[in-house]
């Protein structure tokens, strides 16, 4: 994490790699290592800090509530990344073996869902309309999985059916994250409602980001093999961008909507499509959401937490760079 934006919430975060061993030790050596692999791999904890500066922006002074809620949030994400590379049988994560390749898939499948469980209970007593938002961005996230099965390999994919496939698999999760960190500062509704905003356009700044990367070769960042996407069928932003294009979208398409392709195909859609408008336009689109997200931080004080909060949503667009 660049130290531009991090440094406010640097203890704090800290406290959350303290408060994630913690919450994970379930006295059993093997489950244990399993949950120490996965949160040991890394990740930028956004969900966490994102929280934590929330709190603080929104006047909070005691962290200790934020940093566990936060942590939670984190735990409930490595939860649904390692149930998802088991659907997609994915081979890396975050630049190593996934779980269930380095472990067992019975073995994964449990481990997930024991870290699922201890992340909901380490939310705590929340407010009711909180918990209601938890319940729909755990359901919106299950959902999304569905929806982007439905697309894959196929060319109907629109702009909208990509948004909200990673509204409810990043975006929403994100912005839990933010707002449950806002009610515990502050009884605020334009304050909670300027944070949701702001850290729903974060989400997917990130995720339009993170799909360019898997074209750019970015895996420095993303932790998974270049092109994988194309690889297993997802439809992206760039894919779908790049089969709009008048000369060497149907190229695209076929590689695409083809049930197997070769290591050959994913190196030529990945070249296709740079020399496409489609990593620019994607660009765009980041950079767009994230000028959303500074604009929702008008309605709160101001603070270094507020800048910082700024400084992340540039961060998330400049990863590219």
């Amino acid at each position: 994490m660049p130290e531009t934006w991090v440094k406010p919430v640097a203890k704090e975060l800290e406290d959350v790699e303290r408060f994630l061993r913690e919450v994970l030790h379930s006295g059993k050596p093997e489950l244990d290592e399993m949950c120490m692999y996965v949160i040991d791999s890394g990740g930028k904890r956004v969900r966490p800090a994102i929280c934590i500066l929330a709190y603080l922006a929104c006047g909070g002074t005691e962290t200790q509530r934020a940093v566990s809620v936060g942590s939670a949030f984190e735990i409930v994400h490595s939860a649904s990344l390692v149930h998802d590379d088991i659907n997609d049988n994915g081979e890396m994560r975050r630049g190593r073996r996934a779980l269930h390749k380095e472990y067992t898939i019975t073995k994964a499948v449990v481990a997930g869902d024991f870290m699922l469980v201890k992340g909901y209970r380490a939310l705590g007593n929340m407010p009711q309309e909180v918990m209601d938002l938890i319940a729909d961005t755990a359901a919106k996230m299950s959902a999304s999985e569905f929806i982007q099965k439905d697309f894959e390999r196929r060319a109907e994919v629109t702009v909208d059916d990509y948004y909200e496939i990673i509204d409810g698999k990043t975006a929403m999760l994100i912005k839990a994250s933010a707002i449950c960190g806002a009610y515990l500062a502050t009884d605020s509704l334009e304050k909670i409602d300027a944070v949701g905003r702001y850290a729903e356009a974060v989400g997917l700044a990130f995720q339009i980001v993170d799909d360019v990367l898997d074209v750019t070769g970015g895996s420095g960042e993303t932790g998974k093999k270049v092109g994988i996407d194309i690889t297993e069928g997802k439809p992206t932003l760039p894919v779908i961008y790049a089969m709009q294009d008048p000369e060497v979208g149907d190229e695209v398409r076929r590689i695409f909507i083809a049930p197997d392709v070769s290591d050959a195909d994913v190196a030529r859609a990945l070249e296709l499509i740079k020399s496409t408008d489609a990593l620019d336009r994607c660009l765009a689109e980041a950079s767009s959401k994230a000028d959303e997200a500074v604009a929702a931080l008008a309605d709160l004080p101001p603070s270094e937490y507020r800048d910082s909060m700024e400084g992340l949503a540039r961060y998330v667009v400049s990863r590219t760079l």
